[in-house]
């Protein structure tokens, strides 16, 4: 456990006295078990803080070295936890947004499958004549799948069909949207794709 080091109280001896009166004595909570002694005067202040100057004969100066070093170790763990922990905070957020995207959910029975997914919203706002018309996982364009083993989360499948337009859409760099939307329509109306989504595109 960290050895918290409080300001001295009234009735020390004058040594342990004269070093509650630096300013390195007098900031609380100094953090000893944080700091790895290099010395024997460090390991004896760190093993007698309250009265080191009685036991160890240290002087105010070589006092206020450790305890000044154990403050400052202390104030950067805790800045690096909570940085870590903000992050991790951030993650789970970003995690939580991309269910779909992020391989098979548990108690998945068959997933709305959104067409316009994340990988081809990003292809599609580089796009000379589609950008802005489109939003990731776009509700206008959603189809529900027959089962689990037809759609619950990232599979390959969908992997293989983001890939295949999203190459689409860097062949056919001036396409309008009558013909990128024929294109999804013709993907949909696969025989394999009906197996796994019998309502087929949306407005088929």
């Amino acid at each position: 456990m960290l050895a918290v080091l409080a300001s001295v109280t009234a009735g020390c001896s004058v040594g342990a006295h004269s070093t509650a009166s630096s300013p390195a004595a007098a900031s609380s909570p100094v953090y000893l078990a944080q700091v790895t002694c290099w010395n024997t005067m460090s390991c004896c202040i760190q093993r007698w803080p309250l009265s080191a100057a009685e036991h160890c004969g240290a002087s105010a100066a070589e006092i206020a070295e450790v305890l000044n070093g154990a403050r400052v170790l202390h104030e950067m763990a805790k800045t690096e936890g909570e940085s870590l922990e903000g992050k991790e905070e951030a993650q789970a957020q970003s995690d939580a947004e991309v269910t779909e995207d992020s391989g098979e959910p548990p108690q998945c029975t068959g997933q709305n499958h959104h067409i316009i997914s994340r990988p081809i919203s990003k292809e599609l706002e580089e796009h000379k004549t589609l950008r802005g018309l489109y939003k990731p996982r776009d509700e206008r364009f959603v189809t529900r799948a027959k089962d689990e083993e037809s759609h619950c989360g990232y599979q390959q499948w969908h992997r293989d069909v983001d890939k295949e337009v999203i190459e689409w859409l860097k062949d056919f760099s001036s396409a309008t949207r009558k013909e990128f939307e024929s294109f999804l329509r013709e993907i949909y109306s696969r025989p394999e794709m009906l197996k796994r989504f019998p309502n087929g595109f949306p407005g088929r």
